[in-house]
């Protein structure tokens, strides 16, 4: 008995030193930085754990295997009780630095710890997936049974799922070769691995995935999750989708959380091959998907029209001519939704049609008609090519009673904004007129009006001023320095040299208009300055033509000028007024939007036609401009 008390003794003695020297030990976390005792998480159970000390830490960090298996030598018990602040052995640590040699022989040692999970419930395995490693993730396969295939982390996913979500091709097919059923887990997100390969495109994957027994069953019960039909779509692969629904037609009405059949958002996105796939082998005269709509009641025909996706909506017309009297939730049919969206590709192309006379004036449940939504969202270019159809009503009235060009100029305000400018200009060249109802006059909290003296319009007449003060000045100087100087002897003492020659007639001429123009501009917006609201307004409708006046004729005179003190040099000369006329049409095509209110009808509208397309072009859209179709 004493005997034996006194070795009780020696034990509890032998396990308070060591206790001491463990909450005196300093501890290197995964990282290599130093930490208290306190920082580290170790297991619950505080007698199977043990602290991962420099050595063993280092030598795993660096993959030196020899050095690490000297240093667990002494006591292999310590590898299995070691674990980081996020709860992870060495083994996973080993696997996602791709340490192969020393997760072998951890491995071979201690197979156990294929099955041990970390604070986020991640095996080795899930940890080895992400990282890419293959031949670990073979490793550790091969060191346990196919449960650990199964297992979930804390987020819900698989190794798999690790695997194809870190773009690693090679690990995904071989951990779906170890087990099929495993594709179709969905993790806490209902997202499951099948659909995160169809996404990626991985055709072999899918294919591998869809060999099991049991796919079709397993298909049917994922449509609680996201549709793996929509991930092929967003892929734009066919042969993914092909294979995906030879397995399940029934698929290809499955609905996204918006509603969106696979048919619209191949129609939204424009994978051309995969909706003519979908339209020929699926849409039969009991399936009606070109008749299925969404949560907005856009059917594929308006996701076509909506995304400018042209060469889609005439496939969708050849399959289904009916779907063209198709309307949304908001009694849009697609030139509405076109129009709204400002495709004037789609819009061209409807107007085209032999059945387009009634769409272009249908009214939507606001009656609105396609040119009274163009002009609302200021596409200049939709609004231009509905104004050129005869058979659009420019008279038409909303359910408020306002024309097209009762909204633009409700909603302009006179603030020069191009694109806003040009859809005006588009209808009033077009000859719109204005409706019944007056359009009310928008009052500030000051009761002014919105060409009241606000700072914004300070800053305009004083832009307006500098630049008319510059251009009266140069002119006046210009007028006194002619080109080619004056006669110095009688009897035309002070007189031109060459005032005979007809470029310096046009030369004094511009000159003189240039600058007289520029010093009435400058008369009308001292009168602005006196903060009057109606001659603020005034003061702008004279000005800004006679200012643009006097900087077109500045810039002729300055041709005519340089050209004619050259004109010994005809080359050059004529590269002047060539150069010089090509910078006027741009000056020209910059300053009529902005001058000019009311476009001349008639024929002229044809005259100015191209000129105003181009202005059109330059503030139109870049997704409008070119569509991909794939």
């Amino acid at each position: 008995q004493e005997e034996e008390q006194h070795q009780q003794a020696k034990e509890a003695a032998e396990l308070a030193k060591q206790e001491e020297e463990e909450k005196d030990h300093i501890i290197v976390t995964s990282r290599g930085s130093f930490s208290e005792p306190n920082q580290l998480t170790i297991s619950q159970n505080r007698d199977e754990s043990k602290i991962m000390n420099r050595g063993i830490l280092c030598a795993l960090r660096a993959g030196d295997q020899e050095s690490f298996i000297k240093r667990i030598s002494n006591d292999e018990m310590v590898i299995p009780q070691l674990v980081d602040k996020q709860g992870n052995s060495p083994l996973p640590l080993a696997s996602s630095l791709g340490h192969y040699h020393i997760v072998e022989h951890i491995v071979r040692r201690f197979g156990y710890l294929s099955k041990h999970e970390n604070s986020m419930r991640e095996t080795p395995l899930h940890v080895a997936a992400r990282s890419g490693n293959l031949s670990i993730v073979k490793s550790l396969v091969n060191s346990t049974d196919c449960s650990v295939l199964s297992a979930k982390s804390k987020i819900g996913d698989t190794a798999l799922h690790a695997a194809l979500k870190g773009k690693h091709e090679d690990v995904a097919f071989y951990l779906v070769g170890m087990k099929h059923d495993v594709s179709f887990n969905e993790n806490d997100d209902e997202v499951s691995p099948l659909y995160l390969a169809v996404e990626a495109g991985y055709y072999k994957i899918v294919r591998k995935m869809l060999e099991c027994s049991c796919c079709p069953s397993k298909l049917a019960s994922m449509s609680s999750g996201k549709s793996v039909v929509h991930a092929a779509m967003r892929a734009k692969s066919k042969d993914i989708l092909g294979i995906v629904l030879s397995q399940d037609s029934g698929l290809v009405k499955s609905r996204c959380k918006e509603g969106k059949t696979c048919l619209s958002l191949g129609a939204s996105i424009g994978f051309y091959k995969g909706v003519c796939y979908i339209l020929k082998e699926f849409d039969k005269p009991t399936s009606h998907l070109c008749y299925l709509t969404d949560d907005d009641g856009f059917t594929p025909i308006h996701m076509a029209a909506k995304e400018g996706q042209a060469k889609i909506l005439e496939e969708l017309l050849k399959h289904c001519p009916d779907s063209i009297e198709l309307l949304n939730n908001k009694c849009q049919n697609i030139l509405h939704v076109a129009a709204e969206s400002g495709k004037s590709k789609i819009v061209k192309y409807i107007l085209g049609l032999d059945n387009q006379k009634r769409l272009v004036n249908e009214q939507d449940a606001n009656g609105n008609t396609p040119l009274h939504l163009a002009t609302k969202n200021w596409h200049p270019n939709v609004v231009s090519m509905l104004t050129w159809n005869t058979e659009v009503n420019l008279k038409a009235l909303n359910n408020g009673g306002f024309t097209a060009l009762d909204i633009a100029e409700k909603k302009f305000n006179n603030d020069y904004i191009l694109r806003r400018r040009l859809t005006w200009m588009a209808l009033i060249s077009a000859g719109a007129p204005n409706g019944p109802k007056l359009i009310p006059l928008k009052m500030s909290k000051n009761k002014k009006s919105e060409w009241g003296y606000t700072d914004k319009f300070k800053d305009r007449i004083n832009t307006l001023m500098v630049t008319a003060t510059l251009v009266a000045t140069v002119t006046f100087a210009a007028g006194f320095t002619l080109p080619g100087g004056y006669i110095s002897s009688a009897p035309d003492l002070g007189m031109a040299v060459l005032v005979k020659r007809t470029a310096f007639k046009v030369f004094l001429l511009c000159d003189s208009i240039a600058m007289l123009s520029s010093m009435v501009t400058i008369m009308a917006l001292i009168w602005a300055q006196l903060g009057d609201v109606v001659l603020i307004e005034k003061a702008f409708l004279v000005a800004l033509p006679l200012l643009a006046t006097a900087l077109v004729s500045m810039t002729v005179a300055f041709m005519a000028g340089v050209s004619l003190v050259v004109s010994h040099i005809p080359w050059l000369a004529y590269f002047i007024l060539t150069l010089t006329s090509v910078f006027l049409l741009a000056l020209l095509l910059l300053i009529v939007p902005y001058v000019y209110s009311y476009p001349s009808q008639g024929f002229l509208r044809y005259i100015f036609y191209f000129p105003f397309i181009l202005m059109i072009y330059a503030v139109s859209d870049k997704e409008d401009s070119s569509n991909n179709n794939d």
